[in-house]
């Protein structure tokens, strides 16, 4: 018999990230310009590894080549609807929320209904193998090209006001 503990932790660990990731889309923020950095470079490794897995795929690289055109797009509408405001305290910046909520509820429930899928396979036998789905590739595109559009135009709005 399995311990439970693992699924406890890495379920907690989980929902910690999230509630994190969420809570950056609320609210007043400040600029740290390494913190930005550390994002896009991940954003960018991930995305390259996905468009590298899925070049033998063309439903795949469709899924997540729009995604990540779709997905810089609305940084572009993110950065202009975000609001910059320097200080004593530094300088800050106040993210559109409505986006930002938005692409998470999005990325949770696709991440939601593949675990349920993968869980359940007897229940959904047309649902593609895991990381098989255009569909999650064009969700990932979405909010890696959303990101890291967001997140370029930040760290050019830091070094704009030094």
């Amino acid at each position: 018999m399995s311990s439970p503990a693992v699924p406890i932790l890495f379920g907690g660990l989980f929902a910690w990230s999230i509630y994190r990731r969420v809570r950056r889309n609320l609210g007043q923020q400040k600029l740290r310009p390494v913190r930005i950095t550390i994002s896009i470079v991940i954003f960018s490794v991930a995305s390259f590894v996905l468009l590298g897995l899925s070049l033998p795929h063309p439903t795949l690289l469709l899924g997540i080549g729009g995604g990540l055109l779709l997905g810089a797009l609305l940084g572009f509408v993110g950065l202009r609807l975000t609001r910059f405001e320097t200080t004593d305290e530094g300088h800050f910046y106040t993210p559109n929320t409505q986006i930002g909520i938005a692409l998470s509820l999005l990325f949770l429930g696709r991440l939601a209904y593949r675990f349920w899928a993968i869980h359940d396979a007897l229940a959904a036998p047309n649902s593609p193998p895991a990381f098989q789905s255009p569909l999650t590739y064009f969700i990932f595109g979405l909010i890696a090209g959303y990101y890291l559009v967001y997140y370029i135009g930040l760290f050019v709005h830091t070094h704009d006001k030094k």
